[in-house]
């Protein structure tokens, strides 16, 4: 089985490059979070300000999808402003321009109708201030941008067009005691009983 080909595999580096194109790595960190965070995980993507955090939320199939299945996967953008002087600095930026406000233009104006190279289109759903709940800190901002990318897949995509192909499923994963250097295994032979 070739994972290599998998929807959300191949869709969030384009998307962080498509993001990376006006949140350029020396002003701003982007990375994968899980949907929902604990206030621990919060902690430090605050301390990571201006950060943008990219969630896979769930799939959306199409009813009408066949063997090739079709649908929106959906995607959530978390983005994190911190500044200490002031309100209005918050929102509106501080010297370099930047702020919660700008981010969030400049976030949708980047996913609304764009073609993720070699995924399918990006389409705005919702973006909205959020809280985090049990998080107290006057000089932070929250806010989130919803989005889904169309796609389609089909068996072919991971070499699984035959009856033996299928038989070959499995999976396999090996676990380090250090997180950093877990392994997981994409493709395992199963014995023929």
């Amino acid at each position: 089985m070739d994972l290599a080909y998998a929807p959300i595999r191949r869709m969030e580096p384009a998307i962080v490059e498509r993001l990376r194109l006006a949140f350029p790595a020396k002003d701003f960190t982007i990375e994968r979070i899980p949907q929902t965070l604990t206030i621990k995980e919060f902690e430090r993507l605050v301390k990571q300000a201006p950060f943008i955090g990219l969630a896979w939320t769930g799939m959306k199939p199409d009813a009408a999808s066949g063997r090739a299945l079709k649908g929106q996967m959906l995607w959530r953008l978390v983005l994190v402003f911190r500044a200490s002087n002031g309100l209005e600095t918050r929102f509106k930026g501080d010297k370099r321009g930047i702020g919660l406000d700008a981010m969030a233009d400049v976030a949708v104006a980047l996913l609304q109708a764009a073609e993720i190279p070699g995924v399918g289109v990006a389409t705005v759903t919702s973006a909205n201030s959020i809280i985090a709940d049990g998080w107290t800190d006057d000089n932070v901002v929250i806010a989130q941008v919803d989005f889904a990318v169309a796609f389609v897949t089909s068996p072919a995509n991971f070499a699984l067009m035959t009856l033996d192909a299928l038989k070959t499923i499995g999976a396999s994963w090996a676990f380090a005691e250090d997180p950093d250097t877990t392994v997981a295994t994409d493709e395992t032979e199963l014995p023929e009983e």
